[in-house]
């Protein structure tokens, strides 16, 4: 029997147009049954501690050595925490469990939200930090910028 001829003769049309869509979600079933070929779920996996406290540094960095008197800049951030991520949760069973998601590396959870590590304290180190002016511009900067204390923010003259 051929496809076409489903849709000929004295059956009805709908019962092709059914044999049709039952073919098609068998094998959108079989293919997503597991097998040995699939990924196994990686960890959870964020943009990491590191790597946000790194750039944010070298952005106080080149927005601090444009002050006027700064000259080179060196920023040190101190963490108050590591940051977190908000997973995804599947309540229906009988526990929670993790949401997975797969892609092309493997399953990964489903990440809602990131919230990344807050910032206790700033330590920065200036070529033109021996002026009080300079000084006081440095770490009000710093202390606007992160939305910390003044007295959080420490500034020092660089060596040599």
């Amino acid at each position: 029997m051929r496809i076409s001829e489903l849709f000929k003769g004295d059956k009805k049309p709908k019962t092709g147009i059914y044999i049709l869509l039952a073919v098609g979600i068998g094998l959108l079933l079989l293919g997503s049954l597991p097998g040995k070929d699939d990924p196994k779920p990686q960890p959870v996996a964020g943009s990491g501690e590191e790597d946000y406290l790194s750039g944010l540094e070298t952005r106080l960095e080149e927005t601090l050595s444009s002050i006027e008197g700064a000259g080179l800049v060196s920023v040190t951030l101190v963490p108050r925490d590591r940051g977190s991520l908000d997973v995804g949760k599947d309540s229906s069973g009988d526990g929670s469990k993790t949401v997975i998601v797969s892609g092309q590396g493997g399953g990964q959870a489903l990440v809602l939200a990131e919230k990344y590590p807050a910032v206790q304290g700033a330590i920065v180190v200036a070529q033109g930090a021996g002026s009080d002016r300079v000084r006081a511009d440095l770490a009000e900067a710093v202390s606007t910028a992160l939305g910390i204390g003044a007295h959080r923010v420490k500034v020092y003259k660089m060596r040599g």
